[in-house]
């Protein structure tokens, strides 16, 4: 019998309190558990335990932000701000390249362009995250783990609600926080059922009360589709180049069917 595959999905935070970690296994359903993630340590053995992760954070920071602080720290001319393109309807693009990376524009624009605009990672509070992530990635290369940022190595970059969108079971109201329990528990009925998850009363419940259990266990789904070759790649010779240096946001297929991800069927 062939090992079934293991993903995992890390929901990451700039604090392990509010860090949730998920692996699950592809049997013949689909086996979920919530793992540990009170430490570094927890998240280190989660990632090494799977065949693909899929991290909920930025894997890099914008090229052009970098340039700036280094001509900054330099006392040289700072480079010239760059606007991403407009969008297809003629209005403007995320923002500029100091903000934004190439592939916070493309996930932005793909997924329909006014809904869920991405943080930046240079700018808003989103860099602590990015700055644990970069951390872990380099204990992970120093244990001889394969980290490339593009995502073709051990760990590749999500973004659990942009897949809901091309999932298309993005809710209208947020599924983030508190009080929106209800929601988050129409989202997992939808994954149950698509994916055919095996799941406990207790991973039901924590992924009804916190966000940050469900993100995760969206993100072990998306590992599986990049693990499969179902997710949208860095397709133009600038988005590869790109993506080696500032990561890349790893997207499910456009109604991409969840049956052809449970059984691994690119299609």
């Amino acid at each position: 019998m062939d090992t079934p595959m293991v993903t995992v999905g890390i929901d990451l935070a700039g604090y392990s309190s509010t860090t949730g970690v998920c692996r699950i296994t592809w049997e013949r359903r689909a086996v979920v558990d919530l793992l540990p993630s009170k430490s570094d340590e927890d998240l280190l053995t989660a990632i090494k335990s799977a065949d693909k992760t899929g991290l909920d954070s930025p894997l890099g920071w914008p090229v052009d932000f970098t340039a700036l602080l280094t001509a900054h720290f330099g006392r040289s001319k700072l480079p010239a701000k760059r606007q991403y393109a407009e969008r297809l309807d003629g209005k403007p693009g995320l923002g500029t390249a100091h903000t934004h990376r190439l592939t916070d524009d493309f996930a932005w624009k793909l997924t329909g362009a006014g809904k869920g605009r991405p943080l930046s990672v240079s700018t808003d509070k989103l860099g602590v995250v990015a700055l644990r992530a970069a951390y872990l990635l380099e204990r992970l290369a120093d244990g001889g783990e394969s980290v490339p940022r593009d995502g073709s190595g051990s760990v590749a970059e999500v973004y659990p609600a942009f897949a809901l969108i091309q999932w298309g079971l993005a809710p209208k109201e947020t599924y983030k926080g508190k009080d929106a329990s209800g929601t988050r528990a129409k989202i997992l009925e939808s994954l149950e059922m698509g994916l055919d998850l095996a799941l406990t009363d207790t991973v039901r419940a924590r992924c009804h009360a916190s966000d940050h259990d469900l993100d995760a266990l969206i993100a072990a789904a998306v590992a599986r589709a990049v693990a499969c070759g179902m997710t949208e790649p860095p397709g133009t010779n600038e988005q590869r180049a790109m993506a080696a240096v500032e990561g890349w946001i790893h997207l499910p297929r456009c109604n991409a069917d969840l049956a052809a991800l449970r059984d691994g069927a690119s299609s």
